[in-house]
């Protein structure tokens, strides 16, 4: 049985170590014990929290804190900027994501990039958002799918695109719409991402890959400037320690 707020894994991916935690399917306050786990001004936050929020908050945090501690760093409290970011430590480019009993961190070294994750359930379908979240040329590809593989198909692009929001955040400091993204899976775990970003930002590499696991999809995206040179040790996995 999975013990709420333990480590569900930690697992060394291309773009970082990625850590999960258990959440409880619960609104009851989170213990005082795990609240004394958080840095002071994180715990003093969680407080103000209710209810989901504070479990998704508390979850998110011990997960990105565990997820530094395998990388061989430490960080301090790690609070929110204005559109709900996490406000990291030099050095350290992390992303955060929770969706009911689980909460993901990714984390890894900033010299590689800025980070986007994203973990969304599998159902149910919900096809009435394929317009909303997918560009012509998605819609259509998706409509090519069987009918059974056609909200997997949009549920993907969705995620991936969710990733892609946070990863690109650090750099353009604005909401980026789905529109301003055209994302192309392959079977194999990765996908072909290309940015119609309507502001001009960019250009950027865009590197994204997602894995399935049980019930839920995870996307995770690294993203640097096409004029920042690549880390030394870029491509190989940021394992732990």
């Amino acid at each position: 049985m999975s013990k709420p707020f333990g480590t569900a894994f930690t697992d060394a991916l291309p773009f970082g170590v990625l850590t999960a935690v258990h959440l409880p399917d619960s609104r009851d306050p989170v213990p005082q014990g795990i609240l004394d786990q958080l840095p002071p001004q994180e715990r003093d936050h969680a407080v103000t929290l209710g209810g989901y929020r504070q479990v998704d908050f508390v979850g998110g945090r011990l997960a990105l804190h565990r997820a530094i501690r395998s990388m061989g760093r430490k960080a301090g409290a790690v609070l929110a900027g204005p559109r709900g970011e996490p406000i990291l430590p030099d050095g350290v480019a992390a992303s955060i994501s929770h969706k009911r009993t689980l909460a993901v961190a990714l984390a890894a070294r900033s010299g590689h990039g800025t980070l986007g994750v994203d973990l969304e359930d599998q159902g149910p379908p919900r096809m009435i958002v394929a317009p909303k979240v997918l560009t012509p040329e998605e819609l259509s590809a998706v409509n090519g799918l069987p009918d059974e593989r056609r909200w997997m198909g949009v549920l993907l692009r969705f995620s991936i695109k969710e990733a892609i929001y946070k990863a690109l955040y650090p750099y353009v400091n604005r909401y980026v719409d789905f529109s301003e993204a055209m994302v192309t899976p392959d079977p194999d775990g990765q996908a072909e991402v290309t940015l119609r970003l309507t502001r001009g930002e960019g250009p950027f590499r865009v590197e994204a890959r997602y894995y399935w696991l049980d019930g839920r999809v995870l996307s995770t995206v690294r993203i640097r400037p096409l004029n920042l040179p690549a880390a030394p040790d870029d491509g190989e996995d940021e394992g732990p320690g």
